[in-house]
């Protein structure tokens, strides 16, 4: 089904209006050839062309209001075409900061990771240092007792060579 324009309609009836207008003014039948001449009184030809202006005017003035719509229809058309054109480009921005951000996501857990495994080995370092430190202060402590021994023995030496 055609939509018409409101405008174009109320046309139409005024062009139906002063067609319908002139031709009551006709008496022969369509199609038939006149066989009076038809004479108009100045007033009648006054009021004839009267509405003929107000039809032309009507016309003009209809012609400047689709002309007009026109143009913003063919503004409404590029505005949304440029809309168009940068939600799409929004769009693929969106997809590149999505795309970005999925790496960078993969790149810190990959940065977790070796914080854990270096955590994990710091650890393992510091038990090892502990026992080293265990190990040290039994051998300092051994160490000791071998000097009190040393000097036991030594003392027990002298004692027994001095008493001889």
């Amino acid at each position: 089904m055609i939509k018409l324009n409101p405008i174009y309609k109320l046309f139409m009836v005024i062009v139906g209006c002063v067609l319908l207008l002139v031709l009551s003014s006709y008496s022969p039948v369509f199609g038939s050839t006149p066989t009076e001449s038809v004479t108009l009184t100045p007033q009648e030809y006054a009021t004839l062309k009267k509405n003929f202006d107000t039809l032309e005017s009507t016309i003009n003035r209809q012609l400047t209001t689709i002309n007009e719509l026109e143009m913003q229809l063919r503004v409404a058309k590029l505005s949304t075409s440029e809309q168009k054109n940068e939600l799409i480009e929004a769009l693929n921005l969106i997809k590149e900061q999505r795309t970005q951000l999925t790496e960078a996501r993969n790149l810190l857990q990959k940065q977790e990771q070796m914080l854990n495994e270096q955590k994990l080995s710091l650890e393992k370092a510091e038990i090892y240092l502990n026992e080293q430190k265990k190990e040290i202060h039994k051998a300092k402590m051994e160490q000791r007792k071998s000097k009190l021994l040393n000097i036991l023995l030594g003392g027990t030496v002298i004692y027994l060579a001095t008493k001889n």
